[in-house]
């Protein structure tokens, strides 16, 4: 269990019953379980050695377990570095493997992904593989509207992960989908809104993009996973495209609790593309008291429309 930390079998068995027992413990406490107490004092005097015993002063030694978490801390930093150096490599030698293979067959391009539990998987295996960035294009149908932030999503962010995600309006203003937008915009997200997309999309570093087969179908329908390619720089540059002319969502987690009398979140759900009915809804109001709130609001940026009061809210800092 232990030697992916480098843990011999005889080190794993002396460790784990130091580990199990309850207080610091002389070789002869761990005998016979652990072996011979000679054997057992040799294999807690390495562990000892490695940093993952203290030995306390007396005769018998006793030896106390350190924590895990700190011993081990090295260990998996340098399995980390191992392992990016490999990545590295692996990338690499790929790109020297295209440069070097004119011939390009179609299947190398796009990867064709039928089934459900097909495509659920190999998304869920591309998306789990970013190391630098996703970019993203969020549009309607969905098989089921998230009321909470994706959790590959929460551990690629905490991971340092960069996620850029472009919402159509009508994805935004999805019943329960603003717990969702709040949560991953809380854990690092960054959202922006445009009235419409062309499709929606998932990009993985500049490795990968993965979209529908069909318009206006479910992603999980059929899949389309693109491949390093023309194809995938053209995709790249239409979300870049449409990232500059999109506007930002500046939502906050405490908007979760937001109040029919609060100007900014009345103007950030606006700005966030949802309707009036999906602001009342959010905020408890009735939909008439929002509309006279937004009116108010209007009234005193000195904005004709919805659109011109985000945009007054924003040249004087409200939002």
């Amino acid at each position: 269990m232990l030697e992916q930390l480098g843990l011999s079998d005889e080190e794993q068995t002396a460790y784990l019953a130091l580990l199990d027992h309850a207080r610091p413990a002389a070789a002869a406490d761990l005998a016979p379980a652990a072996g011979s107490a000679e054997a057992v004092e040799k294999l807690l005097d390495a562990l000892e050695r490695r940093g993952l015993a203290d030995r306390l002063p007396g005769e018998p030694p006793a030896y106390r377990l350190v924590d895990p978490a700190l011993a081990f801390a090295e260990t998996l930093a340098a399995r980390e570095r191992d392992l990016q150096r490999s990545r590295v490599l692996v990338d690499d030698l790929a790109v020297r493997h295209r440069r070097r293979h004119d011939a390009v067959e179609p299947g190398d391009l796009v990867e064709i992904v039928t089934g459900s539990d097909a495509t659920a998987r190999r998304l869920v295996d591309v998306y789990s593989s970013a190391r630098t960035q996703v970019r993203a294009m969020e549009r309607p149908p969905y098989g089921v509207v998230n009321s909470e932030p994706n959790p590959i999503e929460v551990e690629l962010l905490k991971a340092g992960v960069r996620h850029r995600v472009l919402y159509e309006q009508s994805a935004v203003d999805l019943p329960g989908r603003l717990a969702d937008l709040l949560g991953g915009i809380a854990a690092g997200e960054e959202a922006r809104v445009v009235p419409t997309l062309p499709a929606r999309m998932l990009l993985i570093d500049d490795r990968y993009a993965m979209v529908p087969a069909r318009a206006g179908a479910l992603i999980t329908d059929q899949l389309l996973v693109v491949h390093p390619s023309g194809l995938l720089d053209v995709l790249a540059e239409v979300f870049e495209e449409t990232w500059l002319r999109a506007m930002p969502l500046r939502l906050d987690p405490s908007d979760q609790d937001g109040q029919v009398d609060d100007d900014r979140v009345i103007l950030n759900l606006l700005a966030a593309g949802l309707t009036e009915q999906s602001i009342a809804r959010h905020v408890g109001a009735s939909q008439r008291t929002v509309q006279r709130r937004i009116k108010e609001i209007s009234g005193r940026l000195g904005a004709q429309t919805r659109f011109q009061a985000g945009l007054q809210a924003a040249r004087n800092g409200v939002l």
